[in-house]
């Protein structure tokens, strides 16, 4: 292992320590990188959408000089909009369902598209998952499902029975294909930190190292298989 790549949001940069404390002096990815002896090049970001998690992902799998890539999604709730929505040109501006402007929540999101990109996404790559992501669940029901849509009125209410129940066996087939052999943990970062230091709701220094040492068995682990 000579080139790490991590893509991530938050959890992954370092966010709120990275913002008074070099990453490379606490951030798990950093901590994995120095443990190996390899190069690390970290395109984590705070407030990443899994979009711009997938994109930096797909780079690292494309470049040659990497051997190892890392995705640590975010929520499957944060969504996109293009250079048409804020006041500078050309940017991609990342968004989190709660937090939004209503109109521009109800304009673009789309929580059936929403989760069954995450879906696609997690069938590809290594990775652990936030808490809130329901593929996280051994099974998902129809029930799950509605919640889902719901979190649109707009789109819910434009659904009817038949509808639901389509797009409903359309997850169900992405959702038998994710290996979770491929899950560095079938716990989300939530979890693994559950008993640490918290800044802003994110870990610090004891935090990281927890994660960190989860990633490490991981990929130490026989054929690099699941270890926790």
């Amino acid at each position: 292992m000579k080139t790490i790549l991590v893509s991530g949001d938050s959890w992954t940069s370092g966010y709120p320590r990275e913002e008074v404390l070099p990453r490379e002096k606490f951030s798990w990815p950093s901590l994995v990188a120095k443990h190996f002896g390899a190069k690390l090049i970290d395109k984590s970001r705070a407030m990443s959408s899994n979009y711009r998690i997938y994109r930096k992902a797909v780079e690292g799998i494309l470049d040659a000089d990497v051997d190892t890539v890392l995705v640590f999604l975010s929520s499957w709730t944060r969504w996109e909009t293009g250079s048409g929505y804020g006041e500078k040109p050309g940017r991609i501006y990342q968004h989190l369902s709660g937090q939004a402007d209503i109109q521009v929540f109800q304009k673009f999101f789309n929580s059936y598209k929403q989760y069954t990109d995450s879906l696609r996404t997690i069938i590809s790559f290594f990775l652990d998952t936030f808490q809130d992501n329901v593929y996280n669940e051994q099974v998902i029901t129809i029930e799950d499902f509605k919640k889902i849509i719901a979190l649109n009125v707009i789109e819910f209410d434009n659904m009817n029975d038949q509808r639901i129940i389509n797009k409903f066996n359309k997850v169900i087939n992405l959702y038998k294909h994710i290996n979770k052999e491929m899950f560095i943990s079938l716990t989300s970062y939530q979890e693994i930190i559950k008993d640490c230091k918290l800044e802003k709701g994110h870990p610090v220094e004891d935090g990281h190292q927890k994660i960190a040492d989860v990633v490490i068995n991981f990929l130490e682990g026989e054929d690099i298989g699941q270890t926790i």
